[in-house]
């Protein structure tokens, strides 16, 4: 057995490929040919077990799935003694009612997998196997045009000893590779060999053996690039650890052994808390909700995209904080710490929780912010609801970022119902009024805002999240890009929570509608500043925006509203335009460079 520091033989790009998308109905991208009825046929096959490997010999009552093209003609062949020769390696028998699948460009019409326990095949397979999540080696073949079946194996394994006693393991690599899979599936014919991999989790939990090595089964090819952490639990508890920085590559049918790392492991110094509140638990996203003084973690994700870690974090900061009103504040006042540990973003509320929002930065070594997240803390809890389905599914009580519900009362509305602003398509918020009715900003502290002298791209959006794009009626963005946000489904760059994105433009629902005065429950009052729309009623406060023309200033607050939908059209996007001072309610567009509000609909 290699060692880990011994050169690793690195699996040919050309023999195994690799993809960590979900698989589809039909993975073959070729157009298979017309369905023609194919008649049953007998034959006598040969399954011929690797040389070397895990699995060198085949046992009676051992089970292969043999399959054309469709999953439901697959055969499930058991093994018998007298099938077995060759000192195990070949076994050889009739099957009966097997549908070859034929095609042109491949010799190879039938396919088979071992174990039959891990076989799990899609409906219409072709010439591909699919295996389900399992612990242990797999193998797949191809038949030749003697009916012979080499089968090959389809993972890798590393290996590794411990002394100790401990509980169980949990294994990731430095960089975040993803390890732990639902499925594999494989095609191998006669012309080549795919090994289609996919992947949901970069971390692998297993209990430890009493008194045996430890094996971790991976996808073939499996690299880690700057090595990889083994934390050991004991009683509840991660006490010891294995750091290693030499990367390597787990190649189909190769074993990495680590061989006894007892005296390398160290002491593991744990940096999350016992009383950490998990955010991650329900999802990832650009923004989390509070609700509680505590300490949080969430992990070092690219915005609602969970399995995709951000490279080189070098440090991490509370980028900016605000009350949503007029108060004089200062660093500490929402978050009072920010740190970073094992991919993961810890922060600590102030004690007592005060509400709010901040925004959290992650940086390279030079200082470059790599992303950034929203922490909103509101005063009262979010309720949600349909209203009588005015947006097609369940929103909030409140704009994204306001600390309280909008109240349609005979009193002004409380400005903390305004909540933050955004251009259209970006992640990141900018503060509104703080005070009710009046074109005011709500103070800050942290970094600055900062208004571009134009344009500016993507990249220097999200380098640097205070700096506002700035064109007269136009896209704050240098190039058009319909897709940061998204009808279809939520985007990296949604700024909603968990849960929640920016809602898709519908004409047909109530609050899209060419006229909201006509809908159900519609009412407006701007001596106090709200509008009503619904049954039972959603209250919307008259929050104004912050003019393209004029990017940093609030505009028309008490007058008009503008609030986003998910829908973009090279320099402007849709969204609803509420002006009481033209009289018009209705579903408009509006220049992707001025700052509106959202109300986050549940995905």
């Amino acid at each position: 057995m290699k060692k880990i520091f011994a050169i690793i033989a690195v699996v040919s790009a050309a023999a195994f490929l690799f993809s960590c998308a979900k698989p589809e109905s039909n993975p073959d991208k070729d157009k298979p040919n017309e369905k023609q009825e194919v008649e049953p046929v007998s034959l006598e096959l040969t399954f011929e077990l690797p040389s070397s490997g895990e699995k060198t010999s085949w046992v009676a009552g051992d089970k292969i799935v043999v399959h054309g093209e469709y999953a439901k003609d697959a055969v499930t062949v058991t093994l018998a003694q007298g099938d077995i020769k060759d000192g195990g390696r070949t076994a050889t028998l009739t099957v009966d009612n097997l549908k070859p699948y034929v095609r042109e460009d491949v010799t190879s019409t039938l396919y088979a997998g071992w174990p039959a326990e891990a076989v799990e095949l899609l409906p219409h397979c072709f010439f591909y196997t699919k295996f389900n999540t399992t612990d242990r080696c797999l193998l797949a073949a191809c038949n030749d045009a003697g009916n012979k079946f080499q089968f090959k194996e389809v993972l890798g394994k590393l290996t590794f000893s411990v002394d100790g006693g401990y509980d169980s393991f949990t294994i990731t690599g430095n960089k975040k590779e993803n390890l732990g899979y639902s499925q594999i599936q494989v095609k191998i014919t006669d012309k080549e060999q795919i090994f289609n991999q996919y992947n949901e989790n970069p971390v692998i939990t297993l209990d430890m053996p009493a008194g045996a090595e430890n094996t971790i089964y991976l996808p073939a090819g499996t690299e880690f690039k700057e090595g990889l952490m083994i934390k050991f639990r004991k009683n509840g508890a991660f006490v010891k650890a294995l750091h290693t920085e030499d990367p390597f590559i787990v190649g189909n049918a190769q074993e990495v052994s680590f061989e006894d790392i007892t005296s390398k492991i160290k002491d593991y110094d744990d940096p999350f808390s016992s009383d950490i509140i998990d955010l991650d638990d329900n999802g990832n996203a650009n923004s989390y909700v509070v609700g509680e003084a505590g300490v949080y973690k969430f992990k070092a994700v690219y915005g609602n995209v969970p399995t995709s870690f951000i490279d080189d974090i070098d440090s991490v900061e509370v980028l900016w904080e605000t009350w949503n009103d007029a108060s004089e504040l200062e660093p500490g006042c929402v978050l009072t710490s920010v740190s970073y540990a094992e991919d993961y973003i810890i922060f600590h509320t102030a004690t007592p929780l005060h509400p709010g929002n901040a925004v959290i930065a992650a940086k390279d070594k030079e200082g470059k912010i790599l992303w950034s997240w929203h922490i909103w803390i509101p005063q009262t809890a979010i309720q949600t609801g349909e209203y009588g389905g005015i947006m097609g599914g369940v929103i909030m009580d409140r704009n994204l970022g306001a600390l309280v519900a909008t109240k349609a009362d005979m009193e002004v509305v409380d400005p903390l119902s305004y909540g933050l602003v955004y251009q259209w398509g970006r992640k990141d918020p900018f503060v509104n009024s703080p005070t009710a009715l009046k074109n005011d900003l709500a103070s800050q502290v942290g970094e600055s805002e900062e208004v571009a002298s134009g344009q500016i791209s993507l990249a220097d959006g999200i380098a640097h999240p205070r700096l506002l794009g700035h064109i007269n009626d136009g896209n704050w963005m240098d190039e058009v890009d319909e897709t940061l946000w998204s009808d279809d489904s939520k985007t990296i760059y949604d700024p909603c929570p968990v849960g929640y994105r920016v809602p898709p433009r519908d004409s047909n629902q109530p609050f899209w509608s060419g006229d909201l005065t006509s809908q159900t429950g519609w009412g407006v009052n701007n001596a106090y500043g709200w509008i009503t729309i619904g049954d039972p009623v959603a209250v919307f406060p008259i929050a104004g925006y912050r003019d393209d023309y004029d990017v940093g200033g609030m505009a028309k607050v008490g007058a008009r509203t503008l609030y986003w939908t998910a829908h973009g059209s090279e320099a402007k996007a849709a969204g609803a335009d509420l002006r009481y001072d033209k009289g018009t309610f209705k579903l408009g567009s509006a220049p992707k460079a001025r700052l509106a509000s959202v109300r986050c609909i549940a995905e």
